[in-house]
């Protein structure tokens, strides 16, 4: 029972900060959120090498939360984020080179866009695509869409600072 509460407890502990966990599918590559305020709330994203004893690379901050998804081929890492519950757009950064330092390649279209929320759906990799969904609020009592939208992967870095 004691070591069973003994492995258990960091992770709880690690819950209740706000921590979480997104391993690429690959292994060789982590990004990890932590409370970007000293109350706790608020979401900071770093990326770096699995296994690295450093704290990594800033990718994205705020004052609400952060999701992250790896493309299956560990090359890319989408990054949801949720400003506040009306808002959420989507960052794309290449993850290739050991320690070059990602560049953000696509984000949605109309940024910080009011009722309109982005997720992502699925890859096509090959093509440099990502499928999200965006769901937007028609003005309409209770009438929200939800279309797919195609996300064409640039080769190109774009403008990136993490905490704007």
């Amino acid at each position: 029972m004691r070591a069973l509460i003994a492995i258990l407890l960091p992770l709880v502990a690690e819950a209740l900060a706000g921590e979480h966990r997104f391993v690429s599918p690959n292994g060789e590559f982590q990004a990890y959120t932590i409370a970007a305020n000293d109350d706790g709330t608020g979401m900071k994203l770093y990326l770096h090498r699995a296994n690295a004893g450093d704290s990594g690379i800033l990718l994205r901050e705020n004052n609400r939360w952060i999701d992250a998804k790896w493309s299956p081929d560990s090359q890319f890492l989408a990054v949801v984020d949720h400003l506040d519950g009306h808002i959420s757009d989507v960052y794309v950064f290449t993850v290739t080179a050991a320690n070059a330092a990602p560049l953000l390649v696509y984000h949605t279209p109309d940024l910080r866009k009011y009722d309109v929320k982005w997720d992502v759906v699925a890859w096509d990799v090959t093509r440099r695509e990502i499928i999200l969904e965006k769901q937007e609020n028609d003005k309409s009592p209770g009438r929200i869409s939800h279309e797919k939208v195609v996300g064409h992967i640039g080769t190109k870095p774009l403008k990136f600072d993490p905490t704007e």
